[in-house]
């Protein structure tokens, strides 16, 4: 199996960063309703987006001296755009729930899974790109995981 097929292309740190942002709203969130998380889950992640793209607009203004320039302000969002993209595995998942498809605990469950599955087969991916061997690979997927699991143990602690 090929690992690097799947890694998204483009802004990888964005989409791993997605990743871990979702999983822990889906931790917090666990408790509310099950439409406000479907929700939650893609404002959160526009929001982030949207702070890292004006972040780096600004940043670059006052390095350059200069006003924010609105084309490079969409330049920087559509950089930051794999945050929102990555959100949208799990807002399906949820909404799948509030649509009654399946229950809501099973929604959260799938959702954290599939995000931790995402982290590990990415790891792994880009460990391939760089040359590694099978072992450096699956230690590589096997720590990108281990992010995601930390949520997913303090979703079992807290909830």
């Amino acid at each position: 199996m090929s690992f690097a097929r799947v890694v998204p292309r483009g802004n990888l740190a964005g989409s791993l960063y997605g990743l871990i942002l979702v999983t822990s709203v889906i931790v917090t969130l666990s408790g509310k309703e099950i439409e406000l998380l479907a929700v939650a889950l893609v404002v959160t992640s526009a929001v982030f987006a949207l702070a890292h793209a004006w972040a780096h607009a600004l940043s670059e203004a006052a390095v350059e001296q200069r006003a924010v320039d609105r084309h490079r302000f969409m330049r920087s969002l559509s950089h930051e755009w794999p945050i929102v993209q990555a959100a949208l595995p799990a807002a399906v998942l949820v909404a799948l729930a509030a649509l009654g498809v399946w229950s809501t605990g099973t929604a959260l469950w799938v959702a954290l899974g599939v995000n931790v599955m995402l982290l590990f087969v990415w790891g792994a991916g880009l460990r391939e790109l760089a040359g590694g061997t099978l072992a450096e690979m699956l230690g590589a997927g096997a720590s990108t995981a281990a992010l995601g699991l930390v949520l997913v143990l303090l979703k079992v602690l807290v909830h």
